[in-house]
């Protein structure tokens, strides 16, 4: 059921994501998120929606030119007495649902009756997870301007723009780097490389006062960050591999969209590394060749996300067990 699932949405978002690398070919120092000054994704009520969806949902708003990311489903557009505009192509959000089965009996529990068992108890159930996606449509594709003017001008208020030049202070990181709290050492050097060892499990990176802009700093160091998580002792998705090779533009995929999709969380926008402008082209010629591809690496991106978000005080959730925004 899950293929079957992700067969059907991947060519979606994979095309979604070939624009959106498409814009940064010519430059690849524009922002990964271009526009964040309409806040976060989310539906009618406010809920955000969550994980890979915020990515998405951000590119899909930029490339069609929505003037906000708000979403909602056809039933909530009915019930809110708006008209989804005729032509207009809905775009897929997913989640995954917890199913929790009894190893021998077979039956099937809620999942939040599942957590409050003991954990030896706990030991006699299966976990199964299975992915459900239901189709938004943005409030553009709407006749919301027109029925509901004043709501929609509220709901396309632009909020104050945050300040991207130096001096830019991001009290999580910030605590984080403070009280070593991270999952390795992190070691700011005076110096003109930032890096992960995989082999010392150490990250290096220059001192923030050497970035000619604060979001410039945290960028690099989430991204720095993004990597150690591959580690063989936490998410183990580290291969050997070598500057150029599949392996090695893979897993810088998986760090710039983890620093995109938590530098978002955490209020700036982050940009493409220098060096790895060179794996655009590879990265387009992949999501071209293999739809799914984008999966495996928003599955990545996810655990990331959480393990970083488990570490860093006062940051919006990213990720965990999705629930549908609509129900929510």
């Amino acid at each position: 059921m899950n293929q079957t699932i992700i067969d059907t949405i991947a060519p979606r978002l994979t095309e979604l994501v070939i624009k959106k690398i498409e814009t940064l070919t010519g430059d690849w120092q524009k922002p990964w998120i271009a526009d964040m000054t309409h806040g976060l994704p989310r539906n009618l009520r406010g809920t955000p929606y969550r994980a890979g969806n915020v990515l998405m949902l951000l590119f899909l708003s930029e490339i069609m030119g929505y003037r906000t990311p708000v979403f909602m489903t056809f039933r909530q557009a009915k019930e809110e007495g708006l008209n989804i505009r005729k032509g207009s192509d809905a775009f897929p959000v997913y989640f995954w649902k917890m199913y929790v089965r009894h190893k021998e009996t077979r039956k099937k529990i809620e999942s939040a009756e599942y957590y409050r068992l003991p954990k030896e108890q706990q030991k006699h159930y299966d976990l199964i997870p299975v992915m459900r996606y239901y189709p938004v449509f943005n409030l553009d594709q709407t006749d919301m301007q027109e029925r509901q003017p004043e709501r929609y001008a509220q709901l396309t208020a632009k909020t104050e723009p945050k300040d991207y030049s130096d001096g830019l202070a991001c009290g999580p990181m910030d605590r984080m780097l403070e009280r070593q709290s991270w999952l390795c050492p992190i070691r700011l050097e005076y110096g003109d490389r930032a890096f992960y060892s995989p082999s010392l499990d150490r990250i290096i990176c220059p001192q923030k006062e050497q970035f000619p802009e604060g979001a410039a700093f945290y960028t690099t160091l989430l991204h720095e960050i993004a990597h150690s998580t591959g580690h063989p002792d936490r998410l183990d998705r580290l291969k050997e591999s070598g500057y150029g090779d599949a392996d090695y533009a893979r897993e810088e995929l998986v760090a710039e969209l983890t620093a995109a999709l938590y530098g978002v969380m955490l209020g700036f926008a982050t940009t493409p590394r220098e060096e790895n402008a060179a794996y655009l082209k590879g990265w387009l010629e992949e999501l071209q060749k293999e739809p799914t591809y984008l999966f495996d690496i928003l599955t990545d991106v996810n655990r990331a996300a959480r393990m970083i978000s488990e570490r860093l005080e006062d940051a919006e959730p990213t990720t965990g067990e999705e629930a549908p925004a609509e129900a929510a």
